[in-house]
């Protein structure tokens, strides 16, 4: 009770303070007033129908990258003649660094080489191994962040993704969204893209 009346009352003092302010400013009022006020009854109807999305395409694509995955460290184990954990940055650190000997652009505060994807980028115009490295990587972000995720995240009765869209939460006014976060899926790569038509 306490922490709802003060929710309440914490508004209320707000609304007393900024709505003289935004009254005075007529454009601000009529962007309050005629934008952002009547969005939040299509913003709650959207939460509530939510956004259908097709499970069985997005298991199709995982299992796809999965088997692109495997072929991706074969190919990293055979260069290196060694196997080794592809997620492990102390690892990859080993190969590419001490066995492989390859130039040491940065470090990390802590003084270890740096294995970031800037430093991969750098490395990839020049080797194959750190281009193969960042394949690996983005797909592995793929399938843990969207593939895998949307699908546990799939209402059991509604058979849909409940998103909640922020309308003040951008410095630029766009709509951005979280649980799950769906303005991030990626649009430049044909996986990503591939992951958008999974969106019905």
């Amino acid at each position: 009770v306490r922490y709802a009346a003060e929710d309440a009352d914490v508004t209320w003092r707000l609304h007393e303070t900024l709505w003289p302010r935004i009254e005075s400013s007529p454009g601000l009022k009529r962007v309050f007033s005629e934008i952002e006020m009547p969005l939040i009854s299509v913003l709650a109807h959207m939460e509530r129908h939510g956004v259908l999305i097709d499970p069985i395409a997005l298991k199709n694509q995982e299992a796809s990258m999965r088997q692109r995955l495997q072929v991706l460290e074969k190919e990293v184990f055979s260069l290196t003649n060694q196997s080794f954990n592809m997620n492990s940055p102390k690892q990859l650190q080993e190969i590419l660094f001490k066995h492989l000997a390859l130039p040491i652009l940065q470090k990390t505060p802590t003084g270890q080489h740096s294995t970031a994807d800037s430093v991969l980028q750098e490395l990839a115009l020049d080797f194959e191994i750190p281009r193969l490295i960042i394949e690996y990587r983005s797909l592995s972000k793929l399938i843990s962040t969207y593939t895998t995720r949307l699908i546990e995240q799939i209402h059991p009765t509604t058979k849909r993704l409940h998103t909640s869209y922020h309308q003040a939460g951008t410095v630029t006014g766009r709509l951005s969204s979280s649980n799950p976060n769906l303005q991030n899926i990626p649009i430049r790569t044909e996986r990503g893209r591939d992951i958008r038509k999974a969106f019905v």
